[in-house]
């Protein structure tokens, strides 16, 4: 009996001891958002209040549910920091369970940024001055592709060649010197040191990320001048999504695409692609040449991601497929009729896997490995306009084909602990370039670079931040070059910050300026293997101010800028008789400016302008009497008009560049001063959704001020436009409409 007694008594303590949960259920911590859901993937940092401690720091991360468990054997300070929401402390006892609720951060005026951080981040966070264009505006704006976007972009200004296509410049400095990226992979197939816009489609963009200025510390080679980071979708919001998205321009464009999303647990897929077609245009009806060429495009895409606890994986291939026709004047003879017509194919196939995995100490090693193959080919065919048979063509240069690979293999340790005074991030970046052309001397020719880099991001005090940074690097043609980078952000209450940023830049010569040999009939252009690097120096300054009210906010910013580069890479005419061009240095190319930015938010509306001043360096100011910078004004502003209860959109862009100087060469080698004139452009767009957003329709007119071409006093200023009074700009004005169809399930 007594037995039987000690047996019900020894199960009673047992099921008090179960039920007590300080000894039998280790303490747990819930975190909520202010809707009481659960918020995954959030950083718990336990700090012990006794120094003595044998752990003095944890942390902790919260799985699917905002759920942790910690064994504390002291009382602690816990820190909370999740992306999208405001940091959360408090003092917290060993022993008990806590639940907190999280408030969502404010973002209206903050877009999300990848690009050249330690971690994803917010703009205003960020030490980098970055700009954001997302897929609302992208959409609106019924961009088909990059250069769509970039024209409506302050201190953005576009160049056109009819057939290398249209490429950009930052700050005034141009071609090799801007870097573009998609996802973080180098975009390759520079023609005349340009990657042609049209060619980087807008289909499954989800945001562009343009950081002014030298970003060479971080992205090496070709980031002197400034970086276009193209960040791409990769999956939805629902279990499963399709998109499909017809498009037609009055000017002769018919573009189809479309993009499956499915989703799975912790895997997501999305397969993509289209078809976009331009039938070419000319300001004056030749019936077979044409000013902008004929153009044909197939491309896609397939995604595939991996979102686990701590580690992420993703996996991607791309390919672009590109057809332009240059029908040539006929030539007529009493005898007969024929015309050389040129065919431009262009083929890139790209792959990359990215892997990004989250360390204990909330400490994130990411890897991104691509390779990018770009294919070029160039047939000449002569056409009897009679019998309509054709023949490739035996003359000098006729033919060609272009061959380039290109390996980027690049990783980053970076340490992102919010609560510490000093994060850093290193890194390897290795780009391996191969080339091999009939336009190049010696056969496959090979470009390597092999850099580290590091910067660590020290808080001075509260609210005041120095980056410094360091790339050393040793590239197989010109040695080892050391770039050093400072940033700093000051934020002197929330609304205002200062942000001030020193960068060296360096850029190699590219295989083309080294070893290119270009003879055929327009062309006698020769590379320049004696080329030395080009190096520069940076100085930007930006002040951002912010106000935010009950009904509205207010976000205006000012910058500052100095570039100085040498030893520049330009095309220049050395033989005016033989029309000879190589690759020379010019030893000092210049830029100075500011820009000025405002944004204004209601519910409704969202206002953008912005107004630049660039100053252009005149090398020959002393033969010309003439002020040392020539300055270019530019003028953009944008309104955009949102009504939800018509499930409604509208926006206007508008764009003024004003006229702009430079220097050209005439046939006998003299230098001259040119002048470009000014030109505005403006388009209008409204889009409707109907059927619960599964049906969206649009319209709109484009570049109402119908600019084609933009007169010039150069002559000569590229080989394939040729009116030498003027160069082609735009397409003039045109209408468009869009259909784009959604389906998705909840």
């Amino acid at each position: 009996m007594a037995m039987k007694q000690f047996y019900k008594r020894s199960f009673a303590v047992l099921l008090c001891f179960w039920w007590f949960p300080g000894f039998s259920q280790a303490p747990s911590f819930t975190i909520l958002n202010s809707d009481s859901n659960s918020v995954p993937g959030a950083v718990l940092i336990f700090k012990a209040l006794d120094y003595n401690a044998i752990k003095h720091q944890e942390i902790y991360f919260t799985d699917e549910n905002g759920f942790v468990t910690n064994n504390l054997s002291a009382a602690s300070l816990l820190i909370i920091h999740c992306f999208g929401y405001n940091d959360f402390s408090d003092t917290v006892d060993a022993g008990k369970s806590y639940t907190f609720h999280l408030e969502r951060e404010e973002m209206i005026l903050q877009e999300v940024v990848v690009t050249g951080q330690y971690d994803i981040n917010t703009s205003d966070k960020s030490l980098y001055n970055v700009k954001v264009v997302d897929a609302k505006t992208i959409q609106l704006m019924a961009a088909q592709n990059l250069s769509d976007v970039l024209r409506n972009q302050i201190a953005v200004r576009l160049s056109q060649d009819n057939l290398l296509g249209s490429s950009a410049q930052i700050d005034g400095i141009a071609g090799q010197n801007v870097k573009i990226l998609v996802d973080g992979i180098p975009v390759i197939g520079r023609e005349n040191g340009t990657i042609d816009l049209s060619q980087i489609n807008m289909n499954n963009v989800e945001r562009i990320e343009v950081i002014e200025g030298p970003m060479s510390v971080s992205y090496g080679t070709d980031a002197l001048g400034g970086l276009i980071n193209i960040v791409t979708k990769k999956s939805s919001s629902f279990p499963a999504e399709a998109d499909l998205h017809l498009y037609y321009g009055t000017e002769g464009t018919y573009n189809g695409d479309g993009i499956l999303f499915w989703k799975k647990s912790k895997h997501s897929f999305s397969l993509s692609g289209g078809r976009y077609f331009f039938d070419g245009f000319s300001t004056v009806d030749t019936s077979r040449y044409l000013q902008w060429k004929p153009k044909r495009q197939y491309f896609g895409a397939f995604n595939y991601n991996f979102s686990g606890k701590l580690i992420s994986i993703g996996a991607k291939t791309e390919y672009f497929n590109e057809e332009i026709q240059n029908k040539g004047q006929p030539v007529l003879t009493p005898y007969q009729a024929y015309a050389f017509d040129d065919y431009y194919y262009t083929r890139r196939m790209n792959q990359a896997l990215f892997i990004e995995w989250r360390l204990k100490n909330n400490a994130k090693l990411q890897l991104t490995n691509g390779y990018n193959n770009y294919h070029r080919i160039k047939n000449t065919f002569r056409k009897d306009l009679e019998t309509l048979d054709q023949e490739l063509s035996s003359g000098e240069g006729s033919q060609d084909t272009s061959v380039f690979d290109e390996w980027t293999l690049r990783g980053t340790y970076s340490s992102v602990l919010p609560s510490r005074k000093i994060n850093f991030q290193g890194g390897y970046d290795l780009n391996l370039q191969a080339g091999n052309s009939n336009n190049l001397t010696q056969g496959i020719q090979h470009l390597n670079d092999y850099a580290a880099f590091g910067s660590l991001e020290y808080q001075v005090i509260k609210k005041f931040y120095v980056r410094p940074g360091l790339r050393v690097a040793y590239n197989t043609r010109y040695g080892a070059p050391f770039t050093p980078s400072v940033n700093t952000k000051i934020d002197f209450s929330d609304r205002f910050t200062l942000r001030t940023a020193y960068a060296k830049g360096f850029r190699s010569p590219s295989l083309k300026e080294l070893d290119l040999e270009f003879l055929d009939v327009n062309h006698n252009i020769h590379g320049n293997d004696s080329l030395k690097a080009e190096t520069s120096d940076n100085f930007n300054i930006t002040l951002t101010a912010k106000h935010k009210a009950a009904s509205y906010d207010l976000k205006a910013e000012i910058s500052l800028y100095y570039n100085n580069i040498s030893n520049i890479i330009t095309l220049a005419l050395v033989n005016p008789i033989t029309q000879y061009y190589t690759y020379i240095n010019v030893e000092q190319y210049k830029t100075r400016g500011a820009t000025f930015s405002a944004q204004f938010k209601m519910k409704n509306i969202f206002l953008a302008t912005g107004f630049s001043l660039l100053g252009l360096y005149n090398p020959f100011s002393d033969s010309f009497t003439i002020d040392k910078f020539s300055l270019t004004p530019e003028f953009q502003g944008s309104v955009i008009w949102i009504n939800s209860k018509w499930n409604a959109e509208a926006g206007l862009f508008f764009k003024n560049t004003g006229d702009t100087p430079g220097f050209s060469v005439d046939n006998q080698g003299n230098i001259y001063q040119t002048m470009l004139d000014s030109y505005s452009i403006l388009d209008a767009t409204v889009s409707k959704s109907f059927c619960k957003k599964h049906i969206a329709l649009s319209a709109g007119v484009k570049n109402i001020f119908d600019i084609t071409n933009l007169e010039t006093t150069a002559s000569g200023t590229s080989f394939h436009n040729e009116d030498g009074n003027s160069v082609p700009y735009a397409i003039g004005r045109f209408a468009f409409a869009s259909l784009q169809l959604k389906l998705f399930k909840e």
